[in-house]
């Protein structure tokens, strides 16, 4: 017979492998979030911890503002196309450029280190602070620029951020864009407007919006992705791991008839294509139609939730501040996307403070679980609205949802792990609140319930790596 200690010695062992799993996580998080604190004030050490930690997705991020000028450049120049070297506008004519009129050909710009300056300021905010023009003119007039470039290398442009996403180990993006656009602004052209909403969609829907097919660019796009990133093949690159998905997007300061004949056809692309992941609206909400219509466009796409209840809403909404705008607008944007747009997630939402009950908002958005996505460069460049005027830290007390996005990395010369860096320099944010906005950047994500269970489970696993690695 074993004496009765000698069974208990035995359960005790044979206990300990069981419970060192259940230990052994917070531990190897607890000394992660050490080394994380000892970084911060080590620059180079900061930046390299927050680029190879892992990041779960990029929900707001608009696909020709995510790249960066040195490539549009390139591509104008492999494309023969002209320069208007007094706009610094890349144009649509091909070589041979007409120097009478000061056009040059893109290619030049590699051969000569002013022009390419010229160009890449031009197309992008560096230097912003030394230009003549206001952080949001720069940064807003860098589409101008670009010409038609964004139309013409739709493939190449989602190569670029999803080898960017990789590098810093992000798994999953949400782009906003337009494909087959002139499948809504043919319909616009048939029909006239009445407010009428109900009697308005179905005449849009007959005017070609119902029966166009609702791939054809897109799958030219990602052909083109797959080929320029080697997918399905041995020497396939890790961008090819990155789950992309896409956001239609509607230009809001064009006249009613032609949002709403956008806002259509970006909710049938979010019905017909599961590729579409949701919609959004787009363009300075500090324009004067942003402005004028915002009322009209919730009344849109609330009656268009009506219809297509499946297709999942975000909005930019208050990415205002004072000064842009009469004081009566400031406040009143985020509270309408959230009640008529339905949004599940906002974009932006840096006028919280201006509204009349700013924390009874911020409940609301925790009641009804919606997200803000923030995004600091482009908040700082647009609105001059950093550091603590950005009210990060105020959704995060009232228990809101934060995403960190990008916006547009390319124009604003930034990336996610730049944006992590200022949340956690500018905010004070530590590595578990880092760790949470990470995951909950796929949990917010507008994704098929199975694929969002896959990603979740991949981000569980690299964290864990990330944390068991010697040195923390």
């Amino acid at each position: 017979m074993v004496p009765l200690a000698a069974l208990l010695v035995l359960a005790l062992a044979s206990a300990q492998p069981a419970a060192a799993p259940r230990a052994k996580a917070p531990a190897a998080e607890e000394r992660t979030a050490r080394h994380f604190e000892s970084s911060k004030d080590d620059p180079v050490a900061l930046r390299a911890f927050l680029r190879e930690m892992p990041k779960g997705g990029d929900l707001h991020t608009h696909l020709s503002g995510a790249v960066y000028a040195e490539s549009v450049i390139r591509w104008a120049a492999e494309d023969s196309l002209c320069v208007d070297t007094k706009a610094a506008v890349i144009l649509r004519e091909r070589e041979p450029c007409e120097a009478a009129k000061g056009h040059r050909a893109a290619k030049e710009a590699h051969g000569d280190p002013a022009f390419h300056t010229l160009l890449v300021d031009a197309l992008s905010t560096r230097n912003y602070h030394a230009a003549r023009k206001a952080g949001a003119y720069q940064f807003f007039d860098a589409w101008d620029h670009m010409g038609p470039v964004p139309s013409r290398r739709g493939g190449d442009m989602l190569a670029e951020v999803a080898r960017r996403a990789a590098a810093q180990n992000i798994l999953y993006l949400e782009t906003m864009g337009t494909w087959d656009l002139h499948i809504a602004a043919a319909a616009a052209a048939k029909v006239e407007w009445t407010d009428d909403l109900g009697a308005l969609h179905e005449r849009l829907l007959q005017a070609g919006i119902r029966d166009a097919p609702k791939t054809a660019e897109l799958d030219a796009d990602e052909a083109r992705m797959r080929d320029l990133l080697r997918c399905g093949t041995k020497d396939a690159e890790p961008g090819c791991g990155v789950t992309v998905r896409y956001l239609a997007q509607t230009l809001r300061a064009l006249t009613p008839l032609r949002v709403f004949a956008m806002l259509v056809w970006s909710f049938e692309q979010g019905a017909a294509d599961p590729r579409f992941a949701g919609i959004n609206m787009v363009q300075p909400e500090y324009w004067h139609v942003p402005v004028r219509d915002y009322d009209l466009h919730m009344a849109m796409v609330e009656y268009l939730h009506g219809r297509y209840p499946q297709v999942s809403i975000a909005l930019h909404a208050g990415e205002l501040a004072l000064g842009l705008v009469p004081p009566e607008v400031l406040g009143t944007h985020v509270g309408a996307a959230v009640a008529r747009g339905h949004a599940r997630r906002i974009g932006h939402g840096t006028d919280v403070a201006y509204h009349p009950r700013p924390h009874e908002l911020m409940a609301e958005m925790k009641r009804k679980d919606v997200a803000v996505e923030v995004s600091l460069s482009s908040s700082d460049i647009i609105l001059g609205v950093r550091g603590e005027k950005h009210p990060l830290r105020s959704y995060l007390k009232a228990g809101v949802p934060v995403l960190i996005a990008t916006d547009d990395e390319g124009v604003a010369r930034s990336d996610l792990t730049n944006e992590y860096l200022r949340a956690a320099v500018e905010h004070g944010l530590g590595y578990r609140q880092l760790k949470r906005i990470s995951r909950d950047s796929l949990r917010y994500g507008f994704l098929e319930a199975g694929q969002k269970r896959v990603l979740l489970d991949r981000l569980d696993r690299a964290f864990a790596e990330f944390e068991s690695k010697d040195g923390r």
